[in-house]
Parts: C-alpha cells; structure tokens; sequence
C-alpha cells in the first residue's frame, strides 16, 4: 500500500485489492467510480473496492462523518430531483406504516453472552448507553468530537471509548476478553478490513460473537438504480461486498458463521447482516 498526497488535498492511499493483495492499478475503472473517487473490480478475486481512498488522518477532519455524512443527499437532490424527493416520500410513509424489528438488538440478545461489548464506530455512543445493564458498554471511535460526546455519555455506565482508529482500537482492547463486537455500517468503511476481523478475532473470548451489517453489492436495486444506489457513498464507502465475498472474508479470519441466511442477505435488500462467532474450543 503506497500514499501520494499533493498541495491541495488530503493524504490519499493507493491501495491493492484489500481482499487478496492484488495490484489493479492499471485495470480499468469501474463506471460507478465518481468525480476523482476510483472505483475497482480485482481482476483476481472480483473484490469491489475505492483503490484510492482518504488516509485516517482525513477521516478525523475533511471528511468527519458528522460533517460529511450528508453528501450522498445532497448530491443526490442536485444530479436526481425526481428519484430523491420520491425516495424521501416513499421511506416516510413506509416508516409511518410498517413498524421494523430492531435487527440489532435481536441479535445481540442471541448471540452476546454478558460481559464487554464493543461498538465499532459508535458515533456519540447512543446505542450503547441503551444496552440491557449485563453488558459493559466500549466504544471506538475515530471522530474526536463523536468520541468526546460518548465518552460523556458512557460515564455513568463505566463504560470507555477509544478515541482512535478501529484497528489501532481494536488492539488496545486486551486478548479474549470481549463478549460481543458491533460492527453495524462499519466494514464497508475500513480500509484494512481484514486486519480489523484479525484483531475482532483476538479481542474476543471463546464463544463470543460479532454482528455485521454491510451494504449489499449483489442487490438487484444496485443494478437497477446504477451509480443512483444508496450504497455508493464517496469517499466513505471503500469496500463493497457480496453475500458471497463477505462470508470468505470473515471465515479467512477464523470466525465461523452463525446467522447468515436468505432473509439476512436477501437480494431485494439494500443490506445485509451476519452473526459470526470464535469457536469455544472447549465446548
């Protein structure tokens, strides 16, 4: 992985296929890629992936979640008024008459044993101040103003967050030692996502169990909405998965799958979830 950086912009990675390590600098780029945000298919493993992503140091400023995540809409509003403001409708209304279950609460009242659970990029640490009292709330979180605002939040509960970057918040947690980890929107952000699942793997005691939710490449409305999909957010989005790449990832780094089934990545949907846990070898 090399970095280049010029007078006017952010340090910007040019990185191999985070998947397999293949060089596809000189393969063309893929027709989703926008503005100067370069878009790859890995000519090895088929892996999607931004080759040139902005380095930690701008996510903690440039491009902050809190002062970026609204891009996409507005972005949207301009390039597709008619496909935004019908959007916007149609996810009120449904809102208004369908009551969802909370997928991730679900999740973490089957898969999470009581003890330490961590929440990768908790924001301002909300979901975990709301977790049921037999589980110890830790947070990471790169946003230093975020990770003030949960640090905050977290006190009266002793819980602490990591104001760093999720591997290097991953690594301070000790060994096999934690419950649960919540990587809920996270992975697809992750510039070294198999390192981050090495390091998931090492924090977690037998038995326990992280959640992923990741955007859903292979989803038919990503080929029928094309570069219009919700899952393509520039320059936050850099890994794009399938049900498929997601599952070989995850079971490369040890875990082995537990919830993973038709409705969890199902192919309407715009996302998908998976239960994934580290064996007890004593059981």
């Amino acid at each position: 992985m090399t970095t280049s950086q010029d007078a006017t912009s952010p340090a910007v990675l040019a990185r191999n296929c985070p998947n397999c390590g293949t060089d596809n600098l000189a393969a063309p780029a893929l027709a989703y890629s926008w503005q100067d945000w370069v878009l790859k298919g890995c000519s090895d493993c088929a892996f999607v992936y931004l080759e040139n992503p902005p380095g930690y140091e701008a996510l903690v400023s440039e491009f902050a979640w809190e002062r970026n995540h609204g891009d996409r809409s507005e972005r949207m509003r301009e390039e597709y008024p008619f496909s935004y403001n019908f959007s916007r409708a149609w996810k009120k209304f449904r809102r208004w008459a369908i009551r969802k279950p909370n997928k991730l609460a679900n999740r973490i009242a089957t898969s999470f044993p009581p003890g330490p659970v961590v929440d990768i990029g908790c924001g301002s640490g909300d979901y975990l101040a709301a977790l049921p009292d037999e589980y110890e709330p830790l947070g990471v979180e790169i946003s230093e103003e975020l990770a003030r605002q949960a640090t905050e939040r977290l006190s009266k509960r002793g819980g602490k967050v990591y104001a760093m970057s999720a591997v290097d918040g991953l690594a301070a947690v000790p060994e096999g030692t934690v419950s649960g980890i919540i990587m809920r929107s996270f992975l697809e952000h992750e510039q070294d996502p198999t390192d981050l699942l090495a390091r998931a793997w090492r924090a977690l005691r037998p038995g326990g169990a992280t959640i992923i939710k990741v955007p859903n490449y292979a989803s038919v409305n990503r080929r029928v909405m094309g570069d219009r999909w919700c899952g393509f957010r520039f320059p936050g989005h850099v890994n794009y998965f399938t049900p498929q790449s997601l599952r070989d990832m995850v079971e490369a780094s040890g875990f082995r799958v537990e919830r993973f089934g038709l409705f969890d990545r199902f192919y309407l949907s715009d996302n998908m979830w998976m239960v994934a846990c580290k064996p007890d070898t004593a059981a």
